[in-house]
């Protein structure tokens, strides 16, 4: 598992994926369904787009807190449990999703990547992986470090997405898919998921995200 810094250059690699597909999508290929129920190919663009400017130009923490920082691990945990954010929020992120969507022409969209992202890196460059920062809907802190296995998971998955709705080959740097691969074991339940991919129990801890 790579540390900050390659971290860093994953989420770079798939923001860039995320700059070339859409640089060549026709309308057509902007409207075309994807497998998350309610949500075009353009709506994935702007849920995922809203990263890379929250990452340049991150919110300021609401309180002032001495509890320590949650891990990524926590958070999704969190955010994925019965009744968790996932679950309560899942229709209005994707109203959300398709407002922006509309409301944005198709460089507006393709520019979250082109345009933000690069400063978003750059930004995260020039940060330290422990210093803070406050993750919406967690009323927590976390370290950027931790943040940025987030954004980079969120970002491979929902790449997935898109290359799934139209009908590309999932080629998504190898990095970036290592990094991703490695956050969602550790959400599943330690033993169960130790049993299951051995195949020591039929019954599978996953998914562990909605």
């Amino acid at each position: 598992m790579g540390g900050y810094r390659e971290r860093v250059d994953a989420l770079e690699a798939v923001w860039a994926c995320w700059a070339e597909i859409g640089a060549g999508l026709s309308e057509q290929q902007w409207s075309r369904a994807t497998r998350c129920p309610g949500w075009d190919v353009a709506a994935l663009y702007a849920h995922v787009g809203m990263f890379p400017a929250a990452v340049a130009d991150p919110p300021a923490a609401a309180v002032k807190t001495t509890a320590a920082p949650v891990t990524a691990v926590e958070i999704l945990r969190g955010f994925n449990a019965p009744g968790g954010v996932a679950h309560e929020m899942a229709d209005q992120v994707a109203h959300a999703a398709v407002a922006t969507a509309n409301s944005l022409d198709r460089a507006g969209l393709i520019g979250h990547y082109a345009d933000d992202a690069p400063r978003a890196v750059a930004a995260l460059r020039d940060r330290g992986a422990t210093s803070l920062v406050p993750w919406p809907g967690a009323n927590a802190v976390t370290t950027w470090g931790e943040a940025v296995r987030i954004v980079l998971m969120e970002s491979v998955v929902h790449l997935l997405d898109v290359l799934e709705g139209l009908e590309l080959t999932p080629e998504v740097p190898a990095a970036a898919l290592r990094e991703t691969v490695h956050l969602l074991a550790e959400i599943a339940e330690p033993v169960s998921f130790i049993e299951a991919a051995t195949g020591r129990i039929p019954k599978s801890p996953l998914p562990v995200l909605r």
